[in-house]
């Protein structure tokens, strides 16, 4: 399974956090999130995607203890 986020090189030189989900790059808090070598980058796309990845399967805990409530 391909990550959601991913650390891209830009035009500038710089890299950029990608969201493959969306196709766009990252906004946060209404700024682009650029850093100036690859290796930050790349720290900062693995985090998001195991904070993503944990609120999925927070999500589908919820759903399943709802449909078992209701059931």
């Amino acid at each position: 399974m391909k990550n959601r986020f991913e650390a891209m090189p830009n035009p500038s030189c710089r890299f950029e956090i990608w969201d493959n989900e969306t196709g766009e790059p990252v906004v946060h808090h209404d700024r682009l999130l650029t850093f100036a070598s690859a290796k930050s980058a790349a720290r900062i796309a693995d985090f998001l995607n195991d904070s993503s990845s944990l609120q999925r399967r927070a999500g589908a805990a919820e759903w399943r203890v709802a449909a078992r409530d209701v059931g």
